[in-house]
């Protein structure tokens, strides 16, 4: 899905086109890469918590699987909205109802990546009325799909990598019973592995290749993404720190609407600085001379002059 919305920005930025039939396209693609996301998110749930029937776990893998899913869903409201999406999009519409495309927006670090909303107009999913107006209710007019993918997919990934860690030891020692068979099997004189099996005794219908080619993509895998990935940049020595904003935000007893309303910006942008978006010093500062907690200056209303 990034990798589309990606193309779709360039393309509007090297070669805007404003006729019916792209804007269409651009929905059509959008849609198709969304639904694909919504689908392989409700799989994993499905599925993880059915894994792992044979680890002897102490809560069982999957009451531990649907504690974490149900952590994340209380945790993320972007989790509870795209959960939600998705059934709306299964029984009843689209998710992506329409896109802007604005070269001025605001720069940051991702800067034309970005160049173009995807959205999901509230109204419209107010409509179906099997949609849980309490998760509406945390979302704006107009919802970035895109952002709301993003820190879904990330909580999912927060998900996995506890059921990573929980079921690494038996994984391990079962990684290592595998070797030690396929090693005594050499030494026994065998000069290939493709014979050698795992039975079940007094079973000859199941027999199982003790091979390790899958488990060694596995294990490229779990190098490859062994954190959670960084949606956002470094932030300097100069810019707030993610703890910084909220702290100031809740002492000043403000919604995040209120907060991004005084420095000029949309909520979702405080959003993003509040997730880890490397917020502008000088963006921080406006923000503590508006609510009056700049060390040095202050702000002072001007009385209007009468010509």
């Amino acid at each position: 899905m990034e990798l589309a919305f990606t193309e779709i920005c360039l393309r509007n930025k090297v070669e805007p086109q404003h006729r019916y039939m792209d804007s269409a396209e651009i929905l059509e693609t959008a849609n198709r890469h969304v639904v694909n996301t919504l689908t392989a998110m409700r799989a994993y749930a499905d599925q993880v918590v059915q894994d792992f029937k044979c680890l002897d776990l102490v809560p069982s893998f999957s009451q531990v699987a649907k504690s974490e899913l149900n952590e994340a869903f209380y945790r993320s409201l972007d989790y509870r909205f795209m959960c939600s999406l998705r059934n709306h999009v299964q029984h009843k519409a689209t998710a992506v109802h329409g896109f802007v495309a604005d070269d001025d927006r605001m720069r940051d670090a991702n800067g034309w990546v970005e160049t173009v909303t995807f959205y999901a107009n509230k109204e419209t999913l107010r409509a179906d009325k099997d949609f849980k107006l309490r998760v509406l209710d945390e979302q704006p007019q107009k919802i970035d799909i895109r952002r709301r993918a993003r820190r879904s997919v990330q909580a999912v990934g927060e998900v996995h990598l506890a059921l990573r860690n929980l079921s690494k030891d038996q994984v391990a020692q079962a990684r290592s019973a595998i070797e030690l068979a396929i090693r005594e099997y050499k030494e026994a004189g065998a000069e290939s592995i493709i014979g050698l099996g795992a039975r079940r005794v007094g079973d000859t219908t199941a027999d199982v290749a003790l091979l390790l080619d899958w488990d060694d993509v596995r294990l490229r895998l779990v190098n490859k993404n062994s954190s959670l990935p960084r949606l956002w940049p470094r932030r300097s020595h100069r810019e707030a720190k993610v703890e910084e904003i909220i702290a100031l935000r809740d002492a000043m007893e403000q919604t995040q609407a209120q907060a991004a309303a005084l420095v000029f910006v949309t909520e979702d942008r405080w959003r993003d600085y509040e997730d880890g978006l490397p917020m502008p010093e000088g963006l921080f500062l406006l923000y503590k001379l508006q609510v009056g907690r700049h060390p040095t200056h202050t702000l002072q209303q001007l009385n209007a002059v009468d010509e």
